[in-house]
């Protein structure tokens, strides 16, 4: 039986294995408890919905194929209304496919079928990049926008709330943590959520940026905020005028 050499403190991250294939959901819920995480099983996205609204579960491991509705959808759910993560698994191997569930919110993505200590690192992986205690709150405001890093979301000053995804905040945290330099493509890369499966393919960073124009900018056309470089990339302008 394989041993780990990485110990660490899990006390009080909660994981939910959304998992129609009962016997792999039981194993791997099993695997992942004996590591010390606390985990729960849901076998659709209804019977895991009551977990999202109690907002107690850290991290959701879910199967894209389910029963009813998609588990893309419960994705996009947790993307839009919780700060948990997302690790998506599924036998689709098509780059295609990882892009969009990454852009669309997930944190990670495994294909089936996988060994279960894949598994345990893409879950040390997220608990890393998430930090082990709440970060300290740096609120940026730039134009008419307030944007608090530890949050998913934008505040206007006319009181709207705009969502990001992981992506879209991972990208804005960087950019305006930056102002007035310019990052090329794949420096965006290395800090969005698509890094590992986006590869060369440019259009993912220019999709991410153009919806990010579309949400903070009042004329996405003419963005004052997000400039393009041409020939060298992005640069994110605070001020307005």
């Amino acid at each position: 039986m394989a041993t780990e050499e990485h110990p660490e403190d899990t006390s009080m991250k909660r994981l939910l294995i959304v998992e129609d294939d009962l016997s792999l959901a039981r194993e791997t819920a099993e695997f992942l408890a004996d590591r010390g995480y606390a985990v729960d099983t849901a076998d659709s996205v209804a019977s895991a919905r009551p977990f999202v609204d109690a907002r107690t579960i850290d991290l959701f491991i879910l199967d894209i194929i389910l029963p009813g509705v998609s588990g893309k959808v419960l994705c996009r759910e947790i993307a839009e209304t919780s700060r948990a993560g997302v690790i998506m698994v599924s036998s689709l191997e098509a780059d295609e496919e990882r892009i969009s569930l990454l852009e669309m919110g997930a944190d990670d993505y495994l294909v089936k079928p996988f060994n279960p200590l894949e598994l345990l690192a893409r879950v040390r992986a997220f608990f890393r990049r998430s930090g082990g205690s709440a970060p300290v709150q740096r609120v940026t405001r730039f134009g008419a926008w307030a944007f608090e890093a530890g949050e998913r979301q934008l505040k206007h000053e006319d009181g709207r709330i705009v969502t990001l995804t992981p992506s879209e905040t991972q990208v804005l945290r960087y950019l305006t943590a930056n102002p007035d330099i310019v990052f090329d493509r794949e420096d965006i890369l290395a800090v969005s959520r698509v890094r590992q499966h986006a590869g060369s393919n440019d259009r993912s960073v220019d999709n991410l940026i153009k919806r990010l124009r579309q949400k903070i900018e009042a004329d996405p056309a003419r963005p004052i905020h997000i400039e393009t470089v041409w020939g060298k990339g992005y640069a994110f302008r605070a001020a307005s005028t």
